[in-house]
């Protein structure tokens, strides 16, 4: 079985990393376009897929309701955008979730790669492999002297946007998160909500994405994400290190309290259940934990998402406590 899923390091503060590439097939409109249009280019970009004796098996093709629970329960597992979500449209994505295809958000193709960790080259390459099998098959938008065209002059040439979702609470607390901002801004990246643009932090976790796709190659976008990328990941840590000399009592204590809730509590909401999850981060990177790699807890993050749990508030919180308190069975304070 094929595996589309990459896998980098600095898995204990880089959550995960994804590359999209922005298409747009000749002969329609950029914007406008009916469900019967991109059902139309749905069904292309299915045959170019299932053209690859190799992958083929491995995909599927789902339509998405516009508003509907289960666009929403896709937009939690960052297979979709919330535009698409929103808006309704098509997704053609592997079984294991690391590459998708979405059809009919801004651009009339948005083909992504996930990975966990910091993992931007090897995503792009993956990228590169399936943008490859889809214009060999379709013909798309592209200008010799802009490149790839697309409805966003921001996504012209490369139409690549590649990001890594970082976790970054001591910066965020400690106040040093917009001069962290400020200098991501002057190396052409931008820092925002877990989701995107317009979209909120939640649980202390930020994506770092890249402004420029104009008049850069893929490969130097993505070594400046890298760099980008290394050098907040640095700043968290030393971040983490100046609290730990300043006051470690306080820092180790709110670490335990969190594992014990994790461990123990029989109902929990949203906010709080995020809140533990980020600080038993901060105890498995900084030593304090041990028991449970760094990265199911990451993905757990956004498994306690309502959407995702479902019934009503009060069911969420105690299937949320449960499957929290499995999660963290051998989680173990050191010290």
């Amino acid at each position: 079985m094929s595996t589309f899923t990459q896998k980098g390091g600095f898995n204990d503060l880089a959550a995960t990393t994804r590359v999209r590439l922005a298409r747009n097939v000749r002969g329609y409109t950029y914007r406008g376009l009916g469900l019967g249009e991109y059902r139309e280019i749905a069904e292309k970009v299915w045959a170019a897929v299932q053209s690859a004796p190799a992958i083929a098996s491995e995909f599927t093709m789902t339509e998405v309701r516009a508003g509907s629970r289960e666009a929403a329960a896709l937009v939690e597992k960052h297979l979709i955008s919330p535009d698409l979500a929103r808006g309704g449209g098509f997704l053609i994505a592997s079984k294991d979730g690391g590459a998708a295809v979405m059809v009919g958000e801004e651009d009339h193709i948005r083909l992504q790669v996930l990975g966990t960790g910091l993992c931007p080259r090897e995503c792009m390459e993956t990228a590169r492999r399936l943008a490859a099998l889809l214009e060999s098959q379709i013909p798309m938008d592209y200008d010799d002297r802009l490149g790839y065209l697309t409805a966003c002059p921001s996504n012209l040439g490369t139409g690549l946007r590649a990001s890594v979702m970082l976790h970054l609470p001591v910066l965020a607390a400690s106040g040093g998160l917009p001069q962290m901002m400020s200098w991501a801004g002057r190396q052409g990246f931008t820092v925002r909500g877990a989701y995107g643009e317009g979209s909120e932090a939640t649980g202390a976790f930020y994506q770092l994405s890249n402004q420029i796709t104009l008049g850069l190659s893929e490969d130097a976008i993505i070594d400046r994400l890298v760099e980008a990328a290394t050098g907040v990941i640095e700043a968290e840590k030393k971040a983490r290190e100046q609290v730990r000399t300043r006051d470690e009592i306080s820092l180790s204590d709110r670490v335990c309290r969190a594992a014990a809730v994790l461990k123990s509590a029989r109902r929990i909401d949203t906010a709080e259940a995020l809140d533990c999850i980020s600080y038993a981060l901060i105890g498995l990177q900084m030593g304090y934990l041990r028991g449970l790699p760094a990265q199911d807890l990451m993905a757990a993050q956004q498994a306690v998402r309502p959407v995702l749990l479902g019934g009503t508030a009060g069911e969420r919180d105690v299937k949320r406590a449960s499957f929290l308190r499995a999660l963290t069975a051998e989680l173990e304070v050191l010290g």
